[in-house]
């Protein structure tokens, strides 16, 4: 399993990269049990920037002047535009942490040899990262239930919620 390293180099937004952790290491796992063509770096290095800072890295990289959500290089480096997060969003009315999560497993995706440039494989991308996103986040909020887990927050029943704030009215 490749060490994992997140750096925070926006300031707009904060994010909880303790989570995030939990998140990319058993997304990893799940990329890795896929089944790639290519190996995996050593270590994997996200860096969550501003889109001024991702243009300037599509610019000199790939010759576009232009914000992107995220931009993965070979050797391990994974950035992730917190601006183009948050942006997608406001449009679908979505989880910024969420957005950060598919744009994190998209780079992963590229890392283990997927590519996104013809209308299948971007169709193949699209559907394995939804599918890896949505296993773990599943996983996740199981063992945030377990009782033992120190990750356990117990969770007020809907019906409970819903019937004292109705009473308080």
């Amino acid at each position: 399993m490749p060490s994992l390293e997140l750096l925070n180099r926006q300031r707009k937004r904060r994010l909880d990269l303790r989570y995030f952790r939990k998140f990319a290491e058993l997304a990893m796992t799940k990329v890795i049990e896929r089944g790639s063509q290519a190996s995996f770096p050593n270590e994997i290095i996200v860096v969550f920037v501003s889109d001024a800072r991702i243009t300037r890295i599509h610019r000199d990289f790939m010759s576009v002047d232009e914000p992107t959500d995220v931009i993965t290089f070979r050797h391990g480096e994974i950035f992730i535009s917190v601006d183009a997060a948050e942006r997608q969003r406001e449009k679908f009315f979505g989880d910024l942490s969420r957005e950060l999560r598919i744009y994190f497993v998209h780079g992963l995706l590229h890392l283990s040899g997927l590519e996104d440039l013809t209308e299948r494989g971007f169709e193949e991308m699209a559907t394995a990262q939804e599918a890896i996103v949505r296993e773990v986040e599943e996983q996740l909020a199981w063992k945030s239930r377990e009782p033992n887990s120190r990750d356990f927050q117990a969770v007020e029943p809907l019906e409970k919620r819903l019937g004292r704030e109705m009473g308080s009215k």
